[in-house]
């Protein structure tokens, strides 16, 4: 089954259940234009009340597909995830219209701009290096969720506001919405193994869960926090004495490389470390700092760049294709 009929089965599929289920409303299939003019295929549910319904993108499961899970299960499932994710949601198109409501919540993001020529002329947004900063509305925000929604130019005319105002909205607002985090490469892929193992253990006892691994899962037998000490300690077995890396983000870890752009930030680590700084843009979530000497040299990190771009990154969360230096002296980004 191609991709299209799978779409076409998926949509009669959530109909039934949707039926079944007693969820009001038209199920709808939309193609959605992502970041760097990526065009993935959705589905959810219109409803009479004008509110904000979660928004599944099928990509994925069509690829659970093509490895053998039954086309019904995939429905399930997909339903599933949108009432789970519809229990969050507490936002409607009255509150959009209504810009002291969504004033708060107004953040930015970092894109490439040259990537998303076509979807910029469409939405506000800033010129920046070879980027482009570009609104959001944060309309939930979680531990589990995040859903936003992009500003255009007809908010604004909506809203009755200047574009000015919305970019100063967002400079104060996206800070405090997604405040920072600057933490070592080795904490941070400790952190990654160890939520990896977490996710393995049984959820039927909560005991168990928070005290010891399963016998069954990586590090089995031991209490969470020896595990923690062991993931830690192999992390720092291998780090790279010669060069220390940073990544920095949001709390969120979503759209975090804009955090390079927040007031002072790069300035104060920089002097901390009393270096100038590499910014290599790893993703649209993230980018990794590292201490600005002659051990590595740029065409190297520009080579890393784009091999980890070609074969490791989806396209969506491409962000550039080479370094950025920031300047203690000048506190200035330079390409």
């Amino acid at each position: 089954m191609n991709y299209e009929n799978f779409v076409k089965k998926i949509h009669g599929e959530f109909e039934m259940l949707a039926e079944r289920k007693g969820l009001s409303g038209r199920v709808v299939i939309r193609d959605i234009v992502k970041n760097n003019n990526v065009h993935l295929k959705s589905i959810s549910v219109v409803n009479d009340e004008n509110r904000a319904t979660p928004t599944i993108y099928l990509e994925s499961y069509y690829e659970e597909f093509c490895q053998g899970k039954d086309i019904s299960d995939i429905a399930n499932e997909i339903f599933e995830m949108y009432i789970m994710n519809s229990c969050g949601l507490n936002f409607s198109m009255e509150d959009f219209m209504n810009y002291s409501y969504i004033k708060n919540k107004i953040a930015y993001k970092v894109i490439n701009y040259d990537m998303n020529r076509e979807m910029l002329k469409t939405v506000p947004h800033l010129h920046i290096l070879d980027l482009a900063i570009v609104f959001n509305i944060v309309i939930e925000e979680d531990a589990y969720n995040s859903a936003t929604a992009m500003i255009k130019k007809e908010h604004l005319d909506m809203w009755q506001v200047s574009k000015k105002e919305i970019e100063e909205v967002a400079l104060t607002n996206t800070p405090e919405l997604m405040p920072p985090v600057i933490m070592r490469m080795e904490d941070l892929l400790a952190e990654m193994i160890i939520n990896d193992i977490s996710m393995q253990w049984d959820d039927e006892d909560e005991q168990e869960q928070w005290d010891f691994v399963k016998e069954d899962c990586a590090y089995g037998g031991h209490p969470k926090e020896k595990v923690s000490e062991y993931v830690r300690e192999e992390i720092e077995k291998m780090k790279d004495d010669k060069i220390d890396m940073y990544v920095l983000t949001n709390e969120k870890r979503i759209n975090g490389a804009g955090t390079m752009f927040y007031d002072g930030l790069l300035k104060k680590f920089a002097d901390k470390i009393e270096k100038d700084l590499i910014i290599i843009p790893s993703s649209v979530h993230e980018v990794i700092l590292i201490p600005k000497d002659n051990e590595i040299s740029d065409e190297e990190i520009n080579e890393m760049i784009g091999e980890v771009n070609e074969n490791e990154l989806e396209t969506v969360e491409i962000l550039s294709n080479h370094m950025y230096l920031y300047c203690r002296r000048d506190d200035r980004i330079y390409m």
